[in-house]
């Protein structure tokens, strides 16, 4: 911070205000309503996606899923949650009994459980480059993982492990992209119906499509490069001043 003339981090003090540019990464469909509880100034931009670069353009389905029948789903807790190996073989044990198939992000335990017959998967995958595979995913709801989901237009099932996830989650059953469920809770039969339900669903489908074309045809990050390219000529000084937290 010192570095590049802002002012230096005060202990336990890690998030501060800029008053040239602010950014928040989300769809404009999920925000909206929230602008309009809480009006946000001038130094606040909203960004539609950030959608990572392809990591392998050569990925296929693999030959152990072609064959099956089903929806192609894919499921991944992100790194804490895929970190709690008693987790996992919980929802290993019941998504087997789906008649769907899986791509599972198994995480860095992968050696401490086997997957069932109608599931493939590694420590990690590459989640862009599958996407648009698949017709459901199952995430643990992290930023990433929620916007380029929506990005593909695919409805989720969303399974909240800490953080924002729960925020994520609650949005997306407040927007009728799809639905959550308490992990570590979550009833077999209430799951495997779920997802059942969520497949079949024709508005739900509708909407992230509608979502997904809105963030596509964004021009979100052109501004943003013309608000730097306009901060860099004529910066506001001091360049930062520090965050204070507030409650809605």
């Amino acid at each position: 911070m010192k570095s590049v003339g802002a002012p230096e981090l005060r202990e336990n003090k890690l998030q501060y205000r800029s008053a040239n540019l602010n950014l928040y990464i989300y769809p404009d469909a999920l925000v909206e309503d929230y602008l309009k509880l809480c009006p946000i100034d001038h130094t606040w931009m909203g960004l539609s996606h950030a959608i990572r670069d392809k990591l392998n353009s050569e990925f296929q389905i693999p030959e152990k899923l072609r064959s099956l029948p089903g929806k192609l789903i894919y499921f991944s807790l992100g790194f804490t949650g895929s970190s709690v190996v008693e987790l996992m073989k919980r929802m290993m044990s019941i998504l087997s009994k789906s008649k769907h198939r899986f791509i599972i992000v198994k995480g860095q335990f992968l050696n401490d459980y086997e997957l069932p017959p109608n599931m493939w998967g590694e420590t990690f995958v590459p989640q862009v480059e599958i996407l648009p595979f698949v017709d459901l995913v199952i995430t643990h709801g992290g930023n990433n993982s929620l916007l380029e989901t929506l990005y593909f237009g695919k409805p989720l099932i969303v399974l909240p492990v800490l953080a924002d996830q729960h925020d994520n989650a609650q949005r997306v059953v407040e927007k009728k992209t799809g639905l959550k469920f308490n992990p570590f809770s979550v009833g077999e039969d209430e799951l495997l119906k779920a997802i059942d339900n969520v497949l079949s669903d024709t508005e739900m489908y509708a909407k992230v499509k509608m979502i997904s074309e809105e963030m596509r045809q964004s021009k979100s990050l052109e501004r943003l490069v013309e608000r730097i390219e306009s901060i860099a000529e004529n910066p506001i000084m001091p360049p930062l001043i520090e965050q204070k937290s507030q409650r809605y």
